[in-house]
């Protein structure tokens, strides 16, 4: 598949940065009510004891991309939601988070939401962004929040709408920098289709 293939060009681009757009829509937590969570897997739970598909839903990267030296695994101490949590351990390495592509709709509207805790009372600044991309897997749209971590559970939102036109697919990609000591955690991550705009 296409966009699968280009998914190594998306990372790149993403980790030495892209064009962001801030939406002015406002959405809430109570919007999410009785709407189904399109993210695989929000609360990292593990699927296999297989380390290679334990983590169902979700891709890890990092950059340099070798990945050596970078600890992340499914927590079962640590959890906001659900029994387990994604911890990833200090390193020199930037990490990134990136869920499997859902479906989205140009005239939907999107609540973004993740939540993160830091070991550490003031931990490292991650970087919460919603992608939509076509059929080819040229990116459309990008939205961006930044979510400082503290020793509590804290969040981060983004409400996202009036999508390019060919916005066929979603991915939410949380992005870990480089930092020097303790660990972050991760969980209730998710995108939910919250609004539908009226096409006249």
């Amino acid at each position: 598949m296409r966009k699968v293939l280009l998914l190594p060009v998306l990372v790149m681009m993403l980790l030495g940065g892209s064009c962001i757009v801030r939406s002015s829509l406002i959405y809430f937590d109570s919007d999410t009510e009785g709407v189904p969570n399109l993210v695989i897997n929000p609360s990292f739970s593990a699927y296999s004891l297989s380390p290679k598909e334990a983590l169902k839903g979700w891709t890890v990267h990092t950059d340099p991309l070798s990945g050596e030296g970078v600890s992340i695994a499914i927590d079962t101490n640590q959890a906001l939601q659900g029994e387990t949590s994604l911890r990833v351990d200090a390193s020199d390495k930037a990490v990134m988070i990136m869920s499997d592509a859902f479906r989205v709709r140009r005239y939907g509207g999107y609540y973004i939401r993740v939540s993160a805790c830091s070991s550490q009372p003031a931990g490292p600044q991650l970087s919460i962004r919603f992608i939509t991309f076509g059929d080819t897997g040229k990116i459309r749209n990008t939205f961006k929040t930044k979510l400082k971590t503290e020793a509590d559970w804290t969040k981060a939102t983004i409400s996202a709408g009036f999508l390019k036109p060919g916005s066929n697919f979603g991915r939410v990609a949380i992005m870990i920098p480089p930092f020097s000591e303790g660990s972050v955690w991760i969980d209730d991550a998710g995108c939910w289709e919250v609004h539908s705009f009226r096409i006249d």
